[in-house]
């Protein structure tokens, strides 16, 4: 089976005119938009429809990518508009977290286990540790060190967003963006997954305050379970 991403990088492009940017589907073409080592460009591809098919492996790479793209659309746009947008090579912040997500969830398990740390930047990073909260049901807790390194300052806040590791049958896959939910000097935060029991992969980095603001730390990647 040809990737989604394969498909993406064997497009046609056209680029933009006096009429601007083609969008939508017209006579059986689909027009998007993508970027390339020169910029923005516009994407043709021929509107497919997949069949049925009882292949097993098939059915499996379908659904972990209609559940990555359903937990992805549930993270905050500024997410993928701004922190992962070009984390990736050239691809826009929503390719990005979906390339990373797909690339740490096998197909024969469909279960996402931690991807390596994302390059958003370099500000100073601890590792955190990420640990099933020991009394609140639900909930998780992290910790890290409150160090400054080269470049950090005391009040980088701490971004946090957490992806179920298992996927259901109808390829839902819940995501929780939490956002800023502390700063570097207070060394642990609580956070609330909604469901108890369950098996999660978080995410954690730094956003640039004062003296680093506009900077980034590398997003690191956490298997947890909540309470």
């Amino acid at each position: 089976m040809i990737s989604f991403w394969h498909q993406l990088h064997h497009m046609a492009v056209v680029k933009g005119g006096l009429h601007g940017r083609p969008r939508g589907t017209v006579a059986g073409i689909v027009y998007g938009g993508a970027r390339s080592r020169q910029g923005k460009v516009v994407t043709a591809r021929e509107y497919v429809i997949p069949g049925p098919t009882s292949d097993s492996k098939v059915i499996a790479q379908r659904l972990v990518f209609k559940s990555m793209v359903y937990a992805t659309q549930y993270l905050a746009a500024q997410c993928w508009q701004e922190d992962f947008n070009r984390a990736i090579g050239q691809l826009p912040g929503f390719q990005s977290i979906m390339s990373v997500l797909l690339g740490s969830c096998p197909y024969a398990t469909k279960e996402l286990v931690p991807p390596p740390n994302t390059p958003l930047g370099n500000l100073y990073s601890p590792a955190f540790t990420v640990i099933t909260h020991p009394s609140v049901g639900g909930s998780i807790r992290a910790t890290w060190t409150t160090g400054l390194g080269t470049n950090g300052t005391a009040a980088d806040p701490v971004v946090a967003f957490i992806v179920e590791k298992e996927t259901t049958d109808e390829g839902v896959r819940t995501s929780w963006w939490k956002g800023e939910v502390a700063v570097r000097s207070d060394g642990t935060v609580d956070l609330t997954t909604g469901a108890s029991s369950t098996d999660w992969v978080a995410c954690f980095y730094f956003r640039g305050a004062g003296t680093a603001v506009g900077n980034l730390s590398p997003a690191r990647w956490y298997a947890v379970a909540s309470a």
